[in-house]
């Protein structure tokens, strides 16, 4: 039961014109899942440093990869575009809103069920894996993009165990996909989306440093900067995983 909201996320997600409802109808659809399985909203106040740090962490990992990629030579950095400020409003409120509703539903609803049956890792990393599921359902097929959008899952994953709720991986979440298309325009590569951004930075080259329709998703780069994200969440001091029980094996 709990695989079948994967397919159903996927065709809420990816189905056409659908952009604009997903987040109100991803949002209900976890909520009516934790009304069932009698899950509580827990937004995570356990570690408040590691929640706040998740924010800015979430704009420096991609701002991190696409600085590796510059120094490969993979970025061309077009024209400073014009800003419509109303757009970009509305499309910073959409990605926020579209990576709450993720985190809902497989951090908030899907994590926690699965570590409770199976313990902690075996939850982080099934949660993770039916994140990149839905990218697959979508039309997602390069190897390493899907490696990566696994690895950003188990980030995610690992945030929400360590603090006790989904506060921190919303946070980083939403801040990376902001920086990736509001911050730098560096999805959909090339060019801009329709909300606009403040830059403008095509990748180029080898779609292993980014140069392909699906941008950072498919470099290597991006995976190093991943893994060196997810290595202190996964071998931090205990004190780190005290919260874990609240959305772990509670």
């Amino acid at each position: 039961m709990l695989f079948a909201l994967v397919p159903l996320a996927a065709l809420i997600h990816y189905g056409p014109d659908v952009g604009y409802w997903f987040p109100a109808l991803v949002i209900a659809l976890a909520i009516v899942g934790l009304l069932l399985f009698r899950r509580p909203f827990v937004a995570g106040p356990a570690r408040p440093g590691l929640t706040i740090a998740a924010l800015p962490a979430g704009i420096v990992a991609l701002a991190a990869a696409i600085g590796l990629a510059a120094a490969a030579g993979a970025v061309e950095q077009r024209s400073r575009p014009d800003v419509s400020w109303g757009l970009f409003l509305g499309g910073t409120l959409l990605i926020v809103a579209k990576a709450f509703g993720e985190e809902l539903l497989f951090r908030g609803l899907l994590q926690p069920i699965l570590c409770r049956a199976w313990g902690a890792f075996a939850g982080i990393v099934m949660a993770a894996l039916a994140f990149m599921a839905i990218h697959v359902i979508g039309g997602w097929r390069d190897p390493v993009s899907l490696a990566n959008i696994a690895l950003g899952g188990g980030w995610f994953g690992l945030l929400a165990w360590r603090t006790g709720g989904i506060l921190a991986p919303t946070l980083a979440h939403a801040a990376y996909n902001w920086a990736e298309e509001m911050l730098f325009g560096a999805t959909p590569n090339p060019g801009l989306g329709g909300f606009g951004a403040l830059y403008d930075f095509d990748l180029v080259g080898s779609a292993r440093l980014g140069g392909s329709a699906d941008g950072l998703n498919a470099s290597l780069l991006l995976t190093l900067v991943l893994v060196a994200i997810i290595l202190p969440l996964v071998f931090g001091r205990p004190g780190m995983g005290k919260a874990k029980s609240n959305m772990g094996q509670s």
